[in-house]
């Protein structure tokens, strides 16, 4: 049995210059998930991916409540991903819930992910959240496993049949 190299990551605060082509990139990958998941057509996705994104960060990494940073490993301060947070109330409780968390393709499946993740509850505490929360798509189920053995537990739960 191969035992992967644990993985040790800090998240710095994503910069003005770093926002720009992550944003791109993030707004893109969203479009085409929910394109993938049937909910958007491929006519208009890009444009509503965008939209979502602006509508969520319309002033960029300095929007309030919304936190973006960039993971990098701790040892050769190479960027392995990136992480967005939202602080925001759920009933009597503060949530810090995961926008998007993104592991550079070429290093995944080496335990970034998990770190990031970790990472990721460390920051949601300092931030004074009680939880940590995400949606996960259903074709994810590499993602899905990651999050269940960190020991998320699923809350809700979409549905549908095709006809």
């Amino acid at each position: 049995m191969t035992v992967k190299p644990t993985r040790n990551v800090r998240l710095d605060p994503m910069t003005a210059q770093e926002f720009g082509p992550w944003r791109a990139k993030t707004a893109s990958d969203y479009a085409m998930a929910q394109v993938r998941e049937g909910h958007w057509s491929i006519e208009t996705a890009q444009q509503q991916g965008w939209d979502v994104t602006e509508g969520l960060l319309p002033a960029g990494p300095e929007t309030y409540g919304q936190h973006l940073w960039i993971a990098r490993d701790v040892d050769t301060e190479q960027r392995v991903g990136s992480l967005w947070v939202a602080l925001r109330t759920a009933g009597p409780t503060t949530e810090a819930f995961v926008y998007d968390v993104h592991v550079e393709e070429e290093l995944r499946g080496v335990g970034y992910g998990r770190a990031i993740m970790e990472a990721a509850t460390a920051a949601a505490r300092a931030l004074g959240a009680e939880y940590i929360a995400l949606n996960v798509h259903g074709s994810n189920d590499r993602a899905y496993q990651l999050y269940k053995g960190l020991g998320y537990e699923v809350t809700n739960l979409h549905m549908r049949l095709g006809l």
